[in-house]
């Protein structure tokens, strides 16, 4: 190139100067600053978060073991009646145990993810903020006020349970009983975080869009609308 030749300026040395390779280094920092805001807004900031969060993956662990639970109990009795001609009680006993307190603690976990059937009809009235505020909090104080009838009167229920025993297992049928109120009452606190959370979002924003073990990330789930 003679040195009468211009220098590449303008907007072709800027279009060059821009399909320059960039370094690892710079790649690794650009991916961080982009992922920054996603984890800020997912990892717990408080102790409270930290404890409902901490709860939410015993319930879920919780949910799988006693998943498996039941169907091993049901394919053992479907094994030992087809195959063995064995009476085994005990089984029809422990999947019964493991489906209620499966039931509850699922009931708690759809609490705190909004996945209960929904209304959403109100999304269409234009009657402002305060309306769907006073929308959301009636319904909270229902679910709140049926799941503290549900742990009043299922303690109260534990008295002439734990006094009946189960033949098969030969252990009280308080065990079975108690997963109403003990289900009951993380729903409550689920419910009351939920409510907390939907009130203070923003209007883009999914509040309740918790992590789900062995769940993909890319995985879409649609919550269940009327």
């Amino acid at each position: 190139m003679s040195s009468d030749t211009p220098p590449l300026t303008g907007a072709i040395g800027t279009s060059i100067a821009k399909e320059r390779p960039i370094d690892a280094d710079t790649q690794i920092g650009r991916a961080r600053e982009a992922d920054a805001p996603v984890a800020q807004a997912t990892t717990p900031r408080n102790p409270v978060d930290k404890a409902l969060k901490a709860l939410d993956l015993l319930l879920q662990v919780a949910a799988v073991i006693l998943l498996g639970m039941v169907t091993f109990s049901v394919s053992w009795q479907v094994i030992a009646r087809y195959v063995t001609s064995v009476s085994t009680p005990w089984t029809v006993e422990l999947a019964s145990i493991s489906f209620v307190w499966l039931a509850m603690f699922a009931i708690a976990l759809g609490v705190r993810r909004g996945r209960h059937m929904v209304l959403d009809i109100w999304e269409y009235i234009r009657g402002g903020r305060w309306l769907t505020v006073l929308i959301d909090t009636v319904a909270a104080l229902i679910v709140a006020g049926v799941l503290l009838a549900l742990v009043w009167f299922g303690f109260e229920a534990l008295g002439p349970a734990f006094r009946r025993t189960m033949p098969g297992l030969g252990i009280s049928y308080g065990f079975l009983a108690l997963a109403v109120p003990v289900g009951s009452i993380f729903a409550l606190i689920f419910a009351i975080e939920a409510w907390w959370r939907v009130q203070r979002a923003k209007p883009d924003e999914d509040p309740l869009a918790f992590p789900v073990i062995f769940q993909p990330a890319d995985t879409v789930i649609i919550k269940g609308e009327i």
